[in-house]
């Protein structure tokens, strides 16, 4: 089949963009001696799990348990859940989870931490964790303080828990690459002030998982660091290349769009809105618009409906006509892929693979 063969709107993976972008972070990781697991949210699809595991990560990593069982239900047996679990249906889920595959939690409460020990001592499962801290990003995560170190411990201390280390999520590593220089001189100095209140109070840490993938490529240089955790860069997106992390070239993932409306003077409309590429904002860059339009770098995605993008081409010397085929860098790719059933494997123009997006919605 052929990609002019395929109804629109439609995500197109460019497969030899896909694996450029795997193997170079795996061998990124191997030079540098990281581990690197992956965070499944960007593509919610087994096989690339897979993939990734083939290609040298050591497990995967997911936002939340019904993600989770969909990679264990495909044979994925090593998994990180960096999302807080709280609850007694979530408990009795991760302990089933727990029967079957390697799986472990990222904690920043120990009254979380002691409902797990509790569930897992009488389930008769072991769990791992790793204590999340918080180095910026202001979302998940203790302080870096005495104190926490202390629940750090007790944490360590519960049965059926299998200490693995701590967690951070440096998210607020964005910017250009010379803003992230700056940044990466701040989040050292409180990685080496956890480091030394780790060490302190004598909480050994086999694991100090972080990472993201706009700073990934100087992931070696966070100090001690042994894990990194990037999602975005198997596909990358308008975000990352804004950010100077990848380059359009680098991108694998476009929607392909058709452009269905040409009667509103210095606009086109395509089949492509809201519920296809997402209404995430671009968080880099000059940080307008909702994508960027392949080989139409002056048209503009002001605005997106439901079903409509809104496409302003005033400065377009030859806008698009009525019916042409657009392929669209999303800003947000995470997002973008949940929305669709399926993405389409491409090299060149013929499509080879269709993937069944099977964690999409997963949100529970």
């Amino acid at each position: 089949m052929k990609i002019s063969d395929l109804d629109t709107p439609a995500v197109l993976i460019d497969i030899d963009v896909m694996e450029r972008n795997l193997q170079n972070m795996s061998n990124y990781c191997a030079a540098h001696g990281l581990r690197l697991r992956p965070h499944t949210k960007t593509h919610k699809i087994p096989e690339l799990a897979r993939l990734q595991l083939r290609l040298g990560a050591s497990g995967i990593t997911v936002a939340k348990l019904g993600e989770a069982d969909v990679m264990a239900d495909s044979g994925v047996n090593d998994i990180l859940i960096v999302y807080p679990l709280l609850g007694e249906k979530k408990l009795d889920r991760l302990m089933r989870l727990a029967e079957r595959v390697r799986c472990a939690v990222a904690i920043d409460s120990l009254d979380v931490a002691q409902g797990i020990s509790r569930a897992a001592l009488t389930a008769g499962v072991t769990v791992g964790v790793r204590v999340e801290f918080d180095t910026g990003f202001g979302r998940c995560g203790l302080p870096i303080t005495e104190d926490s170190v202390e629940t750090a411990k007790r944490i360590r201390e519960l049965a059926s828990l299998r200490w693995e280390g701590v967690l951070t999520y440096p998210g607020h590593i964005m910017g250009t690459a010379a803003e992230r220089e700056i940044l990466l001189a701040t989040e050292n100095n409180r990685l080496s002030t956890l480091k030394e209140l780790l060490d302190r109070q004598g909480v050994d840490c086999e694991v100090v998982s972080g990472g993201n993938t706009p700073a990934a490529y100087i992931s070696h240089r966070f100090k001690n660091v042994t894990e990194i955790r990037p999602g975005t860069y198997i596909f990358n997106d308008k975000n990352t290349v804004c950010a100077e992390a990848a380059t359009y070239r680098d991108c694998a993932a476009t929607v392909l769009t058709t452009v269905v409306s040409a009667s509103v003077t210095g606009k086109v409309m395509v089949d492509a809105g809201s519920k296809t590429l997402s209404a995430d904002p671009l968080l880099s860059g000059l940080k307008l618009g909702y994508g960027e339009v392949v080989n139409y770098p002056d048209a503009m995605i002001e605005d997106l409906s439901e079903e409509h993008g809104h496409l302003n081409v005033r400065k377009v010397r030859n806008p698009p006509k009525l019916g042409e085929r657009l392929r669209i860098v999303p800003n947000h790719i995470c997002t973008c892929i949940n929305l669709h059933d399926r993405v389409y494997g491409c090299s060149g123009e013929d499509v080879v693979v269709q993937w069944e997006v099977k964690g999409r919605g997963e949100v529970q």
